[in-house]
């Protein structure tokens, strides 16, 4: 799968300074383009996973194409998004079909469709009014599973928006008296016979219809029985039905109509008969320029790269993304392939969401290479991982540098750069600056520069339980003393002096070091102080600088084994590690999910054909999750001793 120059560049963001997997946001980021003028690019399913895409029905077809004027897009057409539905069958296909449409990254109802397999379309004739785009809506799909499930007269069936269906009694001739409840409120009763002889589809579904906007009658509910059926005994077993098949839309819908707003986006044209929709950036001029961050429509936005140089040869990086804060679990996906004899699929920080990017730096090297023979990744090399180590400026520059290597799809430190004892004091204060050396890598927790106030009442609070704490300053030596504690305990005290008349990088750093795995002594937090003031009620620094790595360091010894792959080569020179799925023999079978390496996996599409002319389709991810928002946690007050 060749890869073209600005192809997708698919990143993830979690809005956290530790390790994992768990977040309270996570940001889908699009492939990064740059901002000259007359240039044009498009996103789409394929190379951004903040639109909605089905793999297993290939499904998803939104796309937003920006175009730069002279680094404006100018309105109404500098943005422009569009979307189209597509026939998609119910997870119960003997529902038939209906019309589904991606509408800002999410799966959208635009209404059934009028055919089916070997009987009438049940949904499509149960609803009076089927079509919800010709009353310029959209319905968000909430439920769509054929999962089976067994329900109880005291144990009802939990739906999505308060809704609860309930059996209220089942009789000596499979008749099944059903209650639809919102809020504990009574909606809908009616009576489902689904083991009667010659059973139909009404016989065997439950709908509930309803009016949404001008659109009247259509079903928001349907849940299709099987048999058997359990007929309680008084006093004995409850009355039972197995349910093998769920529909549910929402019934607050998305109005579409034209001019409607979506941030700086509104609909310009609506067709409900080809079922698209087309919105523009009409009274929006948007500009690009360096560190922006630009909220675009719905969770989507525009970001630009804070670069240090910006010309004609290094012109402004930026992309687009959707933000999600929704609690959940995602799957960050690449670029989708498929399963050919003989094909060589490649995913790297331009096309797999995973792996790890810095935009301001343009920095990011992993590499994941499968080379498919007979429907298998072959031992050794079917799989084969790569990545090297580059050079990055700390976030407080007066630091200098350090090595960074992207390692399963996260940032780790690699080793100190050497340089003077003025723009390397992290390199000099360390007894074995190369953990690359010791067959270690660790990785980065935080890196900023922002600024921050840390009293004599409060701590500053760092990552894996650290916390460094304002002890005294010293009027008469302007000696500021701190204390460094994890997890409660005191592991550490010094002195910084960012008062003195001329203080020196060293003079103004806190660190503390530690041997890593029995290697040599390696700073692992770092604190810059801009300056410290006191008087009689209370002290108090400035802190411009943080810089922290994880004390647990992930081993990187030859034949280490991380999930199906194994470590065959380390250069602690070169700062490269190289992968293979050697001893493991990967087999690309439908619907298949599996483990690769770390969170990293492999998901094969569940496609009803699997065919050379529509070969089987595949691609690797890894899973987010997004934590429910919690309350801040108040500052620690620390008791002066």
């Amino acid at each position: 799968m060749r890869t073209p120059i600005f192809a997708l560049l698919i990143l993830l963001f979690l809005a956290t300074t530790t390790s994992g997997t768990a977040a309270e946001r996570v940001e889908l980021r699009g492939s990064v383009a740059v901002a000259y003028d007359g240039a044009t690019y498009t996103w789409d399913p394929q190379n951004f996973p903040g639109f909605s895409y089905d793999a297993d029905e290939n499904i998803g077809n939104e796309r937003l194409t920006l175009t730069i004027t002279d680094s404006f897009l100018e309105e109404p057409m500098g943005v422009v998004y569009e979307t189209t539905a597509q026939l998609a069958e119910f997870d119960l296909e003997d529902w038939g079909s209906y019309h589904k449409i991606s509408f800002l990254g999410e799966e959208h109802f635009a209404g059934y469709a009028d055919e089916s397999y070997d009987e009438r379309p049940y949904l499509y004739d149960k609803s009076k009014d089927d079509n919800l785009m010709a009353g310029e809506q959209l319905s968000k799909i909430l439920i769509d599973e054929e999962h089976e499930r067994t329900i109880t007269k005291d144990s009802p069936l939990q739906l999505a928006e308060g809704y609860e269906l309930a059996i209220k009694g089942i009789d000596a001739y499979g008749s099944v008296w059903l209650n639809l409840t919102r809020d504990g409120e009574v909606v809908d009763s009616n009576l489902i016979a689904p083991v009667k002889d010659g059973a139909t589809m009404a016989d065997k579904t439950y709908t509930y219809a309803k009016d949404i906007g001008i659109t009247q009658g259509i079903v928001v509910i349907a849940v299709h029985f099987k048999g058997p059926l359990f007929h309680g005994t008084e006093g004995g077993l409850q009355d039972a039905a197995v349910v093998d098949g769920i529909w549910q839309i929402s019934d607050s819908p998305v109005s579409i109509g034209e001019g409607s707003i979506f941030g700086k986006m509104r609909v310009s044209s609506v067709d409900p008969e080809s079922m698209r929709i087309v919105m523009d950036n009409q009274d929006n001029q948007i500009t690009l320029s360096e560190n922006r961050d630009i909220s675009l429509m719905g969770d989507f936005g525009i970001k630009t790269a804070d670069q240090d140089e910006i010309s004609a040869e290094e012109p402004l990086r930026y992309y687009v993304y959707r933000e999600i804060t929704e609690a959940g679990t995602y799957e960050i996906r690449g670029a989708v392939s498929v399963v050919v004899d003989g094909e060589m699929v490649e995913w790297n920080p331009t096309n797999f969401a995973g792996f790890y990017y810095d935009i301001d730096e343009d920095l990011g090297t992993e590499s994941l290479v499968l080379n498919i023979y007979d429907s298998a990744l072959e031992e050794p090399n079917g799989a084969v991982y790569t990545t090297y180590g580059q050079k990055k400026d700390f976030e407080n520059e007066v630091w200098g540098s350090y090595w960074v290597i992207g390692f399963l799809g996260e940032e780790h430190f690699a080793s100190y750069v050497e340089g003077t004892a003025f723009d390397a004091y992290l390199y000099e204060d360390s007894a074995n600056p190369n953990l690359m050396a010791a067959e270690m890598i660790s990785q980065v927790l935080i890196d900023d520069d922002e600024e921050r106030t840390v009293t004599s009442g409060t701590s500053l609070l760092l990552a894996e339980g650290y916390e460094l704490i304002l002890k005294s300053i010293d009027a008469s030596t302007d000696k500021v003393s701190l204390e460094l504690r994890k997890n409660g305990q005191i592991v550490d005290t010094n002195t910084v002096e960012p008062l003195k008349e001329g203080a020196t990088v060293q003079e103004k750093t806190y660190t503390y070091k530690e041997r890593l795995n029995g290697a040599g002594e390696i700073v692992v937090i770092a604190v810059h102080f801009k300056n410290a003031f006191y008087n009689i009620d209370q002290m108090m620094a400035t802190v411009d600088g943080v810089w922290q790595i994880s004390d647990e360091p992930v081993s990187i010894q030859e034949e280490t084994t991380i999930g199906k792959m194994a470590i065959q080569a380390v250069d602690a020179e070169a700062k490269t590690i190289m992968m293979d799925n050697k001893d493991n023999k990967i087999n690309l079978y439908r619907n298949a999910d599996i483990p690769l390496m770390g969170t990293i996996r492999i998901k094969t599409a569940d496609q009803d054909d699997v065919t050379p002319e529509e070969p089987l389709r595949f691609y690797i991810y890894k899973e987010a999750t997004v934590e429910a928002p919690q309350l801040p946690a108040p500052s620690q007050e620390i008791g002066m001793i």
